[in-house]
């Protein structure tokens, strides 16, 4: 989403700081300079949601962020005031959003995963849900008697953060599915480590998913990316006060991957295949 160590480069912050400049019929807003720079003075007290507090820079406009490989819908606020009022309204979970990933096996229907989710206490680049505290660990001990024993209790960092999902698999062929999911909350990876932890991860996805599977899929397909796509987010426009509702197809590749598993997909939910007017509510 934004320049970082290692990718400084085709980020689309890179690419809407040239058309902002160069191809906006509408100004180039608060954040960009004419020539197509950063400003240097944007605010710096803004959370980006699913980012748990990770430190960001160079981020003008950024409300929210999208893994990487993840494709659809992504908000980007033009002026100050509406940063903040979009940022307010994802902290205080006032923005609907609802992905649609291709998975290994099948979720379920109208599955509820309520599960924290926190940093791999070994591998620091992975997020993981947090085994419930309440139950007995491998020393065969509860937490009454760990603090009995003076042997103490996990930290709230060690705990996780909550994180819930709602998953309702669309189509399931004996072998890979079609799933929808909504997220109340918006922890760093949360959607693919709720699949992971469900042992149905998401297809192409090679921090969380099954490697044969994702070989096969680089093999045949030349997909090289988590199959998971940002399909529909409803929020209130930060100015006229107006609920609105994006939606976006899901990628051409993750479309055949779909329509694969799901043949009748295009028929029965054209809105995940198709382009759709933006709906607004006087």
């Amino acid at each position: 989403v934004h320049p970082a160590v290692g990718n400084w480069d085709g980020t689309v912050v890179n690419a809407l700081a040239y058309y902002l400049a160069n191809k906006s019929p509408y100004g180039s807003g608060e954040f960009i300079e004419t020539d197509g720079r950063v400003k240097s003075d944007q605010s710096d007290n803004i959370d980006i949601d699913g980012t748990d507090g990770e430190t960001i820079t160079f981020r003008p406009g950024i409300v929210h962020r999208l893994d990487k490989g993840t494709t659809g819908i992504l908000i980007v606020a033009k002026t100050r005031n509406s940063l903040s009022a979009l940022s307010e309204a994802f902290a205080n979970r006032q923005v609907k959003k609802t992905y649609v990933a291709v998975c290994v096996g099948n979720p379920g229907k109208r599955v509820v995963i309520d599960k924290p989710i926190g940093r791999h206490p070994i591998h620091r680049q992975k997020m993981r849900v947090v085994p419930d505290p309440s139950k007995m660990n491998s020393s065969g001990m509860s937490p009454k008697q760990r603090r009995a024993a003076g042997l103490g209790c996990k930290s709230s960092a060690q705990l996780g953060r909550n994180a819930l999902s709602f998953v309702d698999t669309l189509a399931f062929d004996g072998k890979a599915s079609v799933a929808q999911v909504r997220i109340e909350t918006g922890r760093t990876h949360q959607i693919r480590v709720h699949l992971q932890d469900r042992t149905t991860p998401i297809y192409g996805d090679d921090v969380y998913g099954f490697s044969d599977w994702n070989k096969r899929l680089a093999k045949s397909n030349g997909i090289k990316r988590p199959l998971l796509h940002a399909f529909k987010l409803e929020l209130t426009h930060p100015v006229t006060g107006k609920k609105m509702i994006f939606r976006a197809p899901m990628a051409d590749d993750m479309q055949k991957i779909a329509s694969a598993t799901w043949p009748t997909g295009s028929e029965e939910r054209p809105d995940l295949f198709e382009a759709m007017d933006v709906e607004i509510e006087e």
